[in-house]
């Protein structure tokens, strides 16, 4: 199975070339057809080069590097801490606008300049979008952009370092090294998974919130702008992968690790960027919902935007993410040299380095396996994530083959998932749309938030996980949420307002179900009275 990217001149299976390293990518030139990880692309000047790679690499993001350590002395006293709040305070109280706070802080409350900044139109076309296509959207950012895009060899040793999603490699741990499935599922604690499910949420937080879900001002580009809402979460994200950069140099550091750039590069933050603007729009098409070239133009927009103030390179953006054409030559690329770069691919690897238990993949699976409101089991969500990568990325994950029953429950589920889409296209009555908009935009915040903990995270960092080297059979501690943050971060229930949106949500599955069944059933009678009808001419 293959899945074409862009437009490609005729061509034989013989011309193909079949790329397995990133290196391979040195000899090809414009106009050869490349397969990589199941993707078939034309190589043109919107892929991405070995070279060019290897620069962003060495390129991280200085201001906010910079803003961090001038404010913390060491990434442990950010711990529990509102980040942006913490420069906003140190900047006001001792008004210094030339030193790297002030700078910092400069540059995320400018407005992003034109090809970058989102128009009106675009955000509001965008959020319906989003909406209608929730429950697809957030199974593409599971399953492939965090399940599949953050199991990079790279991505992989930096969640390691910062014990992210991922634990650091326990000293000692025979089962986490054996490679196999069952070791790997006895070796992910519930305490663990507990950690990474909380996480995932805060990700689906950063997700809502930049889509307008939390902004009171619904359809408008202010919340997304200095000082709004949907600003402030993607600020705060970055400032988090700041301290994750910071925490991962000096774990590299005091273990005497080497590795080549930086960690969390220009190439990981843009990579990041693409699997949540692009990836969507990708499996929509494996879902058989695809979008149109409007839709698609608009959501690019929105996280175009948001690629500014997450501290991509402009260049970046305005090169690589102007259009959906040139943004899916950047993802099919950037994924052939974050999964082709490593000694894995080419057998030179240990056993260790091939243990899926070190990429985020199954760990991730685990943790939302067995939750409300759906209940899907691991071997569901195997198929979901195997269905949506590919064969060829699932195999290099490790993911193991799911059953025929399991693969066909799958493809019955995502059926009955795109159901209310076709009832939306035929159906006339705009209000019921409308309807089902207002309440997955405000069910899917409280949803999280009550998931959560009664709590709306502000993204800060966590403790540090530590392993025991002499009990490494022993659960890890840390990774949690620092003394007294679930207090500042809790939200006041509202059970009146529950009340009134769950009988909204009832009333948008009634007026579906009911229109359908009296259209079946006037289909039914109108079939039986034809075929009556031909009956008894045809004996009279």
């Amino acid at each position: 199975m293959s899945f074409h990217i862009g437009r490609l001149r005729p061509y034989s299976a013989g011309e193909v070339k079949h790329i397995k390293h990133s290196e391979d990518t040195r000899t090809l030139q414009p106009g050869d057809i490349v397969e990589t990880l199941d993707h078939v692309i034309q190589w043109d000047e919107d892929c991405l080069s070995v070279e060019l790679c290897e620069r962003w690499r060495g390129l991280s993001d200085t201001s906010c590097d910079q803003a961090l350590r001038q404010t913390f002395n060491s990434p442990s006293a950010s711990v529990g801490k509102d980040l942006l709040r913490s420069l906003e305070e140190r900047q006001s109280t001792e008004n210094a606008q030339s030193d790297a706070v002030g700078q910092f802080l400069d540059e995320v409350y400018r407005v992003p300049p034109t090809g970058i900044l989102v128009s009106e139109e675009d955000l509001v076309l965008a959020q319906e979008f989003f909406l209608d296509n929730s429950v697809q959207i957030m199974q593409a950012l599971l399953h492939y952009s965090l399940a599949g895009g953050f199991a990079s060899p790279r991505i992989v040793r930096t969640l390691e370092a910062v014990s992210y999603l991922v634990p650091h490699p326990r000293h000692g741990d025979a089962k986490a090294l054996s490679g196999s499935l069952a070791d790997t599922l006895s070796s992910i604690s519930q305490a663990s998974s507990n950690r990474t499910f909380s996480r995932l949420l805060e990700t689906l937080q950063f997700v809502l919130d930049v889509m307008g879900c939390s902004a009171p001002a619904y359809g408008r580009v202010a919340y997304l702008l200095p000082g709004g809402e949907g600003w402030r979460s993607i600020v705060r994200v970055r400032l988090l992968h700041g301290i994750a950069r910071w925490r991962t140099e000096e774990r590299w550091k005091r273990e005497g690790v080497t590795q080549a750039g930086v960690a969390i590069s220009q190439e990981d933050l843009a990579a990041t960027l693409a699997a949540f603007s692009t990836v969507p729009i990708w499996c929509l098409h494996r879902l058989h919902l695809p979008p149109s070239p409007k839709q698609a133009r608009a959501y690019l927009a929105v996280w175009r935007h948001v690629g500014f103030y997450l501290g991509v390179d402009p260049k970046i953006l305005l090169r690589y993410f102007s259009s959906t054409k040139t943004a899916d030559k950047f993802l099919a690329t950037a994924a052939l040299h974050l999964f082709c770069d490593d000694p894995a691919v080419s057998g030179a690897a240990s056993e260790f380095e091939k243990t899926i238990v070190r990429g985020p993949t199954i760990p991730i699976l685990v943790a939302v396996s067995n939750r409300p409101p759906l209940y899907t089991s691991l071997e569901y969500n195997i198929a979901l994530t195997s269905h949506l990568l590919g064969p060829s990325l699932s195999a290099h994950l490790g993911l193991p083959p799911t059953p025929l029953a399991a693969r066909v429950r799958m493809h019955a589920v995502l059926f009955a998932q795109r159901l209310p889409h076709y009832f939306a296209r035929f159906y006339p009555r705009r209000a019921w749309l409308e309807k089902r908009r207002a309440v997955l935009r405000e069910g899917m915040m409280r949803s999280v938030r009550w998931n959560l903990g009664l709590r709306r995270t502000t993204f800060r960092p966590r403790t540090m996980v530590q392993d025991s080297r002499e009990h490494p059979e022993a659960d890890a501690e840390g990774g949690d949420i620092a003394p007294g943050v679930a207090e500042e971060e809790r939200v006041k229930p509202d059970p009146a307002r529950a009340k009134v949106l769950t009988k909204m949500w009832s009333e948008v599955w009634a007026e579906m179900i009911g229109i359908c069944v009296v259209l079946c059933a006037g289909v039914g009678a109108a079939t039986f009275v034809t075929l009556r009808a031909a009956v008894y001419y045809a004996w009279t």
